[in-house]
């Protein structure tokens, strides 16, 4: 009996490991697709953090595909991890400059629309 308990000590920090690092998503999705989800989009942008996030994002596991720009907030986004930064509160994707810009300085003839998916990242 006495060594049960032991065998459910040593189980037990394993398996909250395991739920702690996993993502709710299917392996295959988060990093494998081989179908566009937002076919109307011509251009991607790979990883414009390369090395480190800058100093107006910070690091996630799986930010996602569909950042909030200047001219887009999306509703919805496919469940893909992209890139793994994600721009601090009160700051948004800029596309041209490939970085997080604060929303307030985005330009002011853009306005931005709330759309159902604007995907940035491939």
């Amino acid at each position: 009996m006495v060594w049960i308990k032991s065998l459910s000590w040593l189980v037990l920090p394993v398996l909250f490991i395991n739920s702690a690092m996993s993502t709710g998503f299917a392996e295959e999705t988060v990093l494998n697709h081989y179908e566009d989800p937002d076919p109307g989009r011509e251009k991607y942008i790979w990883n414009p953090f390369p090395g480190f996030c800058g100093e107006n994002a910070t690091q996630a596991r799986c930010a996602g595909v569909c950042p909030e720009t200047c001219a887009f907030k999306s509703l919805k986004c496919p469940k893909y991890c992209g890139v793994n930064c994600i721009c601090k509160p009160d700051y948004v994707f800029d596309e041209i400059l490939q970085l997080c810009i604060l929303k307030s300085d985005c330009p002011q003839d853009i306005k931005q629309e709330v759309v159902e998916i604007h995907r940035v990242f491939q």
